[in-house]
């Protein structure tokens, strides 16, 4: 009887631990921009359990097939891949790629993992997003930050300019500050310029909106661009929009889960009242 008992006790230690978890997949977040060309934080073999790594590029935007090549930043072969950029479906959702931070979480828990961003204010308020992790915000470890993939930002230690062969000049903005018009994207490399347009279109090139994001199942056009793949991915439902809601239902701290749990051990195990 005793041995029963604690079964069940497990049983409920078990499903408030996975709900626990379940509570950093949604929340709220800050959002911005940024662009360079080093090897992607997430391409390393050591930030997650994945059926398929995150895709590297080098210099001629030719994939890097060793995983543990170095960064293109620290002199290495490995540099970003061009087509890991946003792009638009409608005039209300887009799909893209994302430096993350989530608090209550680390780097191998959102490595490749997508998730739903909803803006909630500016002129983009109501629009959407499916975005991949691919990086990591390290300048951040306070608040939740999701750092959209576009070209056009600040080219950090001028290492775009150098793998593109310092042809065009300053062509992610002046002064490390991004470009600031549209028209500018035209002296970009032509492979980004598309990317870089959608700032000014899709985005409307706000600054820092804040969003609501909650994990989901990565969609196929996400993956076969990244080629990153999380072995946890097929857990989360393929619906963004009810994804969400059934997780935040059974929160650790919900009265409904220990309600739930309560109810469960009682009429499973009814022998429990022999010990009272």
């Amino acid at each position: 009887m005793v041995a029963t008992l604690l079964s069940s006790l497990l049983l409920g230690i078990n499903f408030l631990t996975t709900s626990t978890s379940a509570a950093i997949l949604s929340g709220e977040s800050f959002t911005s921009m940024y662009y360079d060309c080093c090897k992607p934080a997430c391409a390393w073999p050591t930030q997650g359990k994945f059926i398929s790594g995150l895709k590297t590029c080098d210099v001629n935007d030719q994939y890097v097939l060793d995983d543990t090549a170095g960064n293109y930043c620290g002199g290495g072969p490995a540099s970003s891949c061009i087509e890991q950029t946003p792009w638009a479906v409608n005039d209300s959702f887009s799909f893209g790629y994302a430096s993350i931070f989530i608090r209550g979480a680390d780097s191998t828990e959102w490595c490749c993992s997508c998730y739903e961003l909803e803006f909630v204010d500016s002129d983009i308020k109501g629009k959407k997003m499916i975005v991949q992790g691919i990086n990591v915000n390290y300048n951040e470890d306070q608040i939740n930050w999701f750092s959209l993939t576009v070209p056009g930002q600040a080219d950090w230690r001028s290492q775009c300019q150098e793998r593109f062969g310092g042809t065009f000049g300053e062509f992610f903005g002046a002064n490390s500050t991004g470009l600031t018009n549209v028209t500018q994207c035209d002296n970009v490399p032509v492979s980004l310029q598309a990317a870089c347009k959608w700032r000014y279109t899709w985005y409307q090139n706000v600054k820092g909106p804040n969003a609501t994001f909650s994990r989901v199942q990565c969609p196929a056009e996400l993956t076969k661009v990244s080629g990153c793949l999380r072995e946890d991915d097929r857990i989360f439902n393929s619906t963004p929009s009810t994804a969400a809601p059934l997780l935040q239902t059974y929160a650790a701290t919900s009265p409904l889960l220990v309600f739930t749990i309560a109810v469960l051990l009682f009429l499973s195990f009814p022998q429990v009242l022999d010990l009272f």
